[in-house]
């Protein structure tokens, strides 16, 4: 199943893709739906698996994110 990791930026999606890739995690960058977001677009990393170690890298780096959730 594949998990998604939301974030304020594309920008910060964009650096949490190659944080995540230099630690042997693959991701990829999404745009997410204003439905899906909070009342705006936002942008998100998707997983297909190790969203626990890439939530854990993510909070080593300071890469802060505004939720998580099974992507669609």
């Amino acid at each position: 199943m594949d998990n998604l990791i939301r974030l304020s930026s594309v920008t910060s999606a964009m650096r949490a893709k190659d944080i995540l890739k230099k630690h042997g995690i693959y991701s990829k960058v999404q745009r997410i739906p204003a439905k899906r977001g909070q009342g705006s677009c936002s942008y998100g990393i998707l997983l297909k698996n190790n969203i626990e170690k890439a939530v854990d890298i993510l909070n080593d780096y300071n890469i802060k994110f505004l939720g998580r959730a099974d992507a669609l």
